[in-house]
């Protein structure tokens, strides 16, 4: 058996949700203003850097990071949300799980928006090992939660959601990443749901200890 099966078998309901409703939910997601993230997140990297969008869903954010002029990479679980990506970038995305990641020292910044929320507590070490390696030595990762202690499933998605403190004791396990800004934030969609989000910029930690 596959030593990812445990992520995988969860993770597949939430992919095929989002296959099945991809259109709908890129329209639902296309237009919400992350530009407060995006300014917190690309303050850390270079002109031009690597990023490689962990989720990228309808193409959102990495239609905004190409036009400021950075190599961006796409990557989506669902097939369906890869069409609608290449359709509004004009740009091929992978289509693969975060446990199918391979790059190594590639990426100066991930930007993983909204999509590690659909990884459990225990999964999340083994998730953030492979981003880890994916980034370059001063590289940065962005991920944002739904804000709360729960695990759960909505419909037929899983969601882990997240506070500061579950967050800390999830580093703290991993001890690959620094956290370097830790904020909440209201929903961003245009739908005025009331939704807290967790957000933050962790730092790639080198084996001394350091960031």
């Amino acid at each position: 058996m596959c030593r990812h099966m445990k992520y995988v078998r969860p993770f597949l309901k939430t992919t095929w949700y989002y296959d099945i409703h991809a259109k709908e939910y890129a329209e639902l997601t296309v237009k919400a203003d992350m530009s407060p993230a995006y300014d917190r997140f690309l303050a850390y990297l270079p002109a031009g850097a690597a990023i490689l969008d962990a989720g990228c869903g309808s193409g959102r954010d990495s239609l905004c990071f190409m036009k400021k002029g950075y190599d961006v990479t796409m990557l989506d679980a669902s097939e369906g949300m890869c069409n609608c990506a290449e359709e509004l970038t004009g740009r091929k995305a992978l289509c693969m799980g975060f446990h199918e990641i391979e790059f190594a020292d590639r990426f100066d910044g991930i930007w993983a928006c909204a999509s590690l929320l659909h990884v459990s507590e225990k999964e999340l070490e083994n998730v953030l090992a492979i981003f880890h390696r994916a980034l370059k030595r001063d590289g940065v990762l962005y991920a944002s939660w739904k804000y709360g202690e729960a695990e759960r499933c909505d419909g037929e998605r899983f969601y882990c959601d997240m506070t500061e403190e579950k967050l800390r004791r999830v580093l703290a396990r991993a001890g690959l990443f620094d956290c370097l800004a830790c904020w909440v934030a209201e929903d961003s969609l245009p739908s005025g749901r009331e939704q807290k989000w967790l957000n933050v910029v962790l730092g790639k930690r080198y084996s001394d200890g350091k960031v």
